[in-house]
């Protein structure tokens, strides 16, 4: 069925029918789902997200990597009233033609040509271009930056995590080896102390 739902998608970016097919699946919907109006997505748990999800489904499992792929295709990172009810490390992005129930509207998201570099103002137009390029709803640096810092940030903590989970395991590691250690040499000297008494006893009966 889902092969048969990605046939039905032929001018839809490859990008695009993953994040529909990924949300889709009501397995992830613990760590990614639509929205309660349907109207946009919502990450639960980044964490999680990053592990598990991205590289089953983007086969990579870099945060800021698939942020940056959604502002390429104008998603926006948004804050909604829901968002206390996701927790406050969800993400939620939009798109207006992202919906549940409009799956005829996904061929109308497409891929943005980056506008900047056309936008500065030149000597033979006195610079309208440059207002037009900003006015049309091309590519704005602070916004898309900041979005991305934060999902790089959201990326360090779940390296961070893993590192410290790492390490935490290997102590629990080093403390069983140690102990296993510590039980073989007090077998050992109670064996020692057991031949030393039976080497004890036949001298005994010897002399």
């Amino acid at each position: 069925p889902l092969k048969e739902q990605e046939d039905t998608m032929p001018a839809i970016s490859d990008f695009v029918k993953k994040l529909h097919k990924m949300l889709e699946d009501h397995t992830f919907s613990h760590v990614v789902s639509w929205g309660p109006q349907g109207d946009c997505f919502v990450v639960k748990d980044t964490n999680e997200f990053t592990k598990s999800i991205l590289p089953r489904m983007f086969k990579h499992s870099n945060f800021a990597s698939f942020v940056r792929q959604l502002n390429k295709y104008e998603f926006h990172k948004v804050k909604t009233s829901d968002d206390a009810q996701f927790g406050e490390h969800s993400w939620t992005f939009r798109h207006p033609d992202f919906h549940a129930d409009r799956r005829d509207a996904l061929e109308n998201i497409k891929r943005k040509v980056p506008a900047a570099r056309k936008s500065f103002p030149s000597s033979s137009n006195g610079g309208h271009n440059g207002d037009k390029g900003a006015s049309s709803g091309g590519y704005v640096p602070g916004e898309t930056s900041t979005t991305e810092l934060a999902a790089v940030q959201s990326y360090i903590g779940v390296l961070q995590n893993s590192y410290q989970s790492l390490a935490e395991e290997q102590i629990r590691v080093l403390e069983r080896q140690y102990g296993d250690v510590l039980v073989e040499m007090d077998n050992f000297q109670k064996e020692m102390a057991q031949q030393d008494a039976l080497m004890q006893g036949w001298i005994q009966y010897l002399l």
